[in-house]
């Protein structure tokens, strides 16, 4: 498996924009993510935001597990990955909302 491109991370806010950087020091792409990508589950979880040029390349250049179309879901703290066909993500119940 390849390494994961260069993605810049920042703080999930429910806007989802592409996370894509051409090279270390450049300021991340900032456009609409269409895509949602899942890199790898261990050691550590990663997943990406990507817009349609950058799926393009992440495409012909890496390896990924699975993606989704970006929603403002995908973008949001706590949000789960749900596998499924087609994978998707959700907010998992708060406890409270629970009793």
């Amino acid at each position: 498996m390849t390494t994961p491109p260069l993605l810049i991370p920042r703080h999930r806010q429910g806007d989802p924009s592409c996370g894509a950087c051409p090279f270390p020091g450049a300021p991340r792409c900032g456009a609409p993510a269409t895509w949602h990508v899942f890199w790898r589950m261990t050691p550590s979880v990663d997943f990406s935001l990507v817009c349609e040029l950058h799926m393009s390349w992440v495409q012909s250049q890496f390896v990924y597990i699975d993606r989704h179309p970006a929603t403002v879901t995908c973008d949001m703290p706590g949000t789960g990955w749900q596998i499924a066909n087609p994978s998707f993500c959700v907010i998992p119940p708060i406890e409270a909302d629970r009793e």
